[in-house]
């Protein structure tokens, strides 16, 4: 199927609905073939639902398009990929868990887009250690302190345009809001502050909102469930 093509540098699922290029035959071609890829899209792709492990042998991708697929899990492979710059994975409604060691793309990781994801509970430890991260659109608070807002968001100084937090019940305190230092985020445009639906509503837990949103005042606030 390859020849000359052997270099390509983009690759983008387009209209592949009634075609008998499934799954798996895309990744048998891709990961023998298609060695230099630089971008990656099985955007709205109908038939992937899982990512090899080998993924990590596409060693030049910077930019990974898995948005609207069914995805359920990523392989721990896709933290070493270390020249990824973008991974976009925009409702991926199967897909309830990121990788643990995605903080290893450290260096290189500068816009991840998760929006949509509703199955996720929570971000992947040591989030904190993306300092280049540029781009990030949903930030999940855990129920843990090392997967919480105090020490994940704190250190992402550089995030731009639009960020929604979403579980703040899992926030126990205004003093946990103001350390994720928000109000230093300079380059943000609009934040979005969502609480569970299923989240306990009584006196206690209005006023620790409200005191949420004071720490967060300088933003213009959307507040949803």
């Amino acid at each position: 199927m390859f020849g000359k093509e052997k270099h390509l540098r983009t690759f983008l699922t387009i209209n592949f609905t009634s075609n008998p290029f499934n799954h798996e035959n895309a990744w048998c071609i891709i990961l023998l073939n298609l060695k230099y890829l630089r971008v990656l899209s099985f955007r709205n792709y109908p038939y992937l639902y899982a990512l090899p492990d080998l993924i990590d042998e596409l060693i030049h991708l910077r930019y990974l398009d898995l948005s609207g697929t069914y995805i359920k899990l990523l392989p721990d492979s896709l933290c070493n990929m270390y020249n990824l710059q973008t991974l976009k994975m925009i409702c991926c409604e199967q897909l309830a868990k990121l990788p643990n060691d995605m903080h290893k793309l450290v260096n290189l990781l500068r816009h991840l887009d998760i929006s949509g994801i509703l199955k996720l509970q929570e971000m992947p430890r040591e989030m904190r250690k993306l300092k280049r991260l540029q781009h990030l659109s949903c930030f999940v608070v855990g129920q843990h302190e090392a997967k919480g807002i105090k020490k994940e968001l704190g250190t992402l100084s550089d995030l731009h345009g639009s960020l929604s937090i979403k579980k703040l019940e899992n926030v126990n305190s205004s003093f946990e809001a103001s350390e994720a230092r928000i109000i230093d985020k300079k380059y943000l445009e609009e934040l979005e502050l969502e609480w569970s639906e299923d989240a306990a509503d009584d006196v206690e837990n209005s006023q620790n909102e409200m005191d949420i949103l004071c720490k967060l005042q300088r933003h213009k606030i959307s507040r949803m469930g």
